[in-house]
């Protein structure tokens, strides 16, 4: 669970907002605590279960966690190919691949670029993304490696978020933040769900020269002790928290519990669905 003080994190986020370009947050020590301690049981650790039932694992089989962060969904696909079976967690944060490693030292952690993959032609039964490639400068390049690594009968399974119009305390809390912090803190807020547009991400697997694909569509939630965990994480998530004054930062969160009111349960907890769209990609 998170921290009621999340001052105690002292999280800084620093991001590149262009015209064009997504807000991609610069790794640091803090994130890199946040995201496992915190952001994995409240988010991301669910999708593992989904993407590997979804890639239809099997004992033997050689599969690659591209952008594997902390190892979540790595170390899920290894309980899954058995000791005949290999499977390598590949990330460009050594910080990162330090945590996953002693999640379960079997797997093989290299650091790499996911537009450069360090791996032989048709090397992978299975290649996994989880919600990584919405972070990544160059999509196509990073796409058309997961197909080059992949074996012609293999699989690519990438997980991105479904419109955020999908997922209704995640909208409402745009809304909110484009509101009291401005239209910047919103975009960077909502830059994750920015593969999610309707035919956005047809258009990069055609760039890359897929021809055979399926989309899944699953269900999830986020789950957060509050009402003000939920914001403050994510706005500083944005990197924005820093730039609010405490009277706005008071603004805000009087606001928000009236706007996130219909997420909240019984015992504070706020909980927000959070859906995910899946894709399949079949090689040539």
């Amino acid at each position: 669970m998170f921290s009621s003080n999340i001052d105690v994190w002292s999280i800084n986020f620093r991001g590149r907002f262009m015209r064009k370009a997504n807000f991609i947050p610069e790794i640091t020590d803090d994130l890199v605590k946040m995201y496992d301690d915190y952001l994995v049981p409240s988010i991301y650790a669910q999708w593992g279960h989904h993407l590997i039932e979804i890639a239809a694992l099997e004992l033997g089989h050689h599969v690659l966690d591209a952008a594997c962060r902390t190892g979540t969904v790595t170390c899920t696909a290894q309980l899954e190919v058995g000791f005949g079976g290999k499977v390598t967690g590949l990330d460009h944060n050594e910080e990162m691949l330090a945590i996953a490693g002693k999640k379960n030292p079997r797997i093989d952690w290299q650091p790499g670029n996911l537009a450069a993959l360090p791996f032989e032609d048709n090397s992978f039964d299975r290649v996994l993304c989880q919600f990584a490639l919405m972070f990544i400068h160059n999509r196509v390049a990073a796409t058309k490696e997961m197909l080059r690594v992949c074996k012609p009968d293999g699989q690519v399974i990438i997980a991105i978020w479904a419109p955020l119009d999908h997922s209704k305390g995640y909208t409402a809390l745009v809304n909110l933040i484009r509101q009291y912090a401005g239209e910047r803190a919103a975009s960077n807020l909502a830059s994750p769900w920015s593969l999610g547009v309707p035919g956005k991400m047809d258009a990069l697997l055609l760039s890359a020269g897929v021809n055979e694909y399926e989309c899944h569509e699953r269900v999830g939630l986020a789950r957060f002790p509050s009402v003000e965990s939920f914001v403050e994480v994510n706005l500083r998530s944005a990197g924005e928290f820093h730039k609010l004054g405490e009277e706005d930062s008071d603004k805000l969160m009087s606001a928000a519990g009236h706007v996130l009111a219909p997420f909240v349960v019984s015992n504070g907890e706020i909980i927000a669905e959070l859906n995910a769209n899946i894709f399949v990609i079949y090689p040539d």
